[in-house]
């Protein structure tokens, strides 16, 4: 069974998710973006994803939420409560949802939520500076 993601958050959370994962990535098919804008309520949020849900009937479904607690996070809960096809994770980063997307083909739904969520733990760090001269002998690897 195929898997999709659908990152939903507040303000324009999704599609800035899409405009990152697209430049690390190229264009995710699989992959759903949703913002949940200031004219939007949680009935016309509830009606963006099940219109992908909709689109995608076959699809187990992941969806990945910005803040725990937040309108995108209890509406996505209310979907997937009854639904053993759609999980919710809340509070994950790109890099821990691009490694996600490599492995959502080999991992079971529950096991991919929580493979992504641990992802997210293991990969937010707080950088430790380097004392004295140690820094200038580095040599920094360019970034994207």
């Amino acid at each position: 069974m195929n898997t999709i993601f659908i990152i939903c958050g507040h303000g324009n959370y999704g599609t800035g998710f899409q405009s990152t994962i697209e430049l690390l990535l190229g264009k995710k098919e699989d992959i759903y973006y949703i913002d949940f804008l200031v004219e939007d309520n949680d009935i016309t949020l509830k009606e963006k994803m099940l219109e992908i849900i909709n689109q995608n009937p076959n699809s187990q479904i992941l969806f990945i939420c910005d803040i725990l607690g937040g309108t995108p996070y209890k509406v996505a809960a209310e979907i997937a409560n009854f639904n053993n096809s759609i999980e919710v994770i809340v509070g994950c980063n790109v890099m821990s949802i691009i490694e996600g997307s490599f492995q959502k083909d080999n991992l079971a739904l529950e096991e991919l939520a929580n493979f992504i969520v641990e992802s997210s733990k293991n990969s937010t760090i707080k950088f430790e500076k380097v004392k004295g001269k140690e820094l200038i002998n580095e040599v920094v690897e360019e970034g994207i």
